[in-house]
């Protein structure tokens, strides 16, 4: 078998699938309910053969995090590449993390933030992406989608204070993530649109183009 490094083809694969298996075990359930038996379990691989590839939970969790960030950063980035049109971009993000918000427990946020490491990449993480959200807006802002003359740096922290809103009040008890999410990103995109960008908007925010 051929190998990469001392570590086989094999065991990367391993390795890539305990993450999307046990991160879509955390979002479904919530951290603190999900054991490193159930990951084994519900892939079919021995106790043994999880803890020599991730010695700890803390460990595969941050693992999970950084591996779920960056395979969303990394399809973005690929289908950004494929077309010039901003609202085109956002609304594949917007149809990815809807159906993403849709499978996930409210409890996985809050039990991330129990996490000093977690927490730290996820700063960094966020920080990154607004330096690239900042090119975005501004490409978007040259091909006539977005207006000129707004701030985009207060937008950005304002979107960050609502976020934390509906954490710190659990809003998520009486309205759903996707809900929410829905609801925040309709307002806030159409208050960056211009009158090109709203028309582009409506058509993407179309419930049989976004929320199905």
């Amino acid at each position: 078998m051929r190998k990469t490094g001392n570590i086989t083809v094999y065991r990367e694969n391993l390795k890539t699938r305990i993450l999307e298996t046990s991160m879509q075990l955390f979002k479904q359930k919530g951290i603190r309910a999900v054991k490193m038996d159930d990951i084994a379990t519900e892939m079919g691989i021995s106790k043994r053969t999880l803890y020599e590839i991730y010695s700890n939970k803390e460990d595969l969790l941050y693992e999970c995090v950084k591996h779920d960030s960056e395979k969303m950063t990394k399809q973005l980035q690929e289908y950004a590449e494929k077309t010039d049109n901003e609202m085109d971009v956002i609304a594949f993000f917007l149809k990815a993390k809807l159906r993403d918000l849709g499978t996930i427990n409210p409890r996985f946020f809050l039990e991330t933030q129990k996490y000093s490491k977690i927490v730290a990449f996820l700063q960094e993480y966020n920080e990154r992406q607004r330096a690239n959200s900042y090119l975005f807006m501004k490409k978007g802002i040259e091909h006539g989608f977005f207006r000129g003359d707004i701030n985009y740096d207060i937008v950005h922290k304002m979107s960050d204070a609502a976020m934390n809103y509906v954490m710190q009040t659990k809003m998520y008890r009486k309205y759903s993530l996707k809900e929410i999410f829905h609801t925040f990103i309709t307002v806030y995109m159409r208050g960056c649109c211009t009158n090109k960008g709203l028309d582009y908007l409506e058509k993407y925010m179309d419930e049989s183009k976004i929320n199905k």
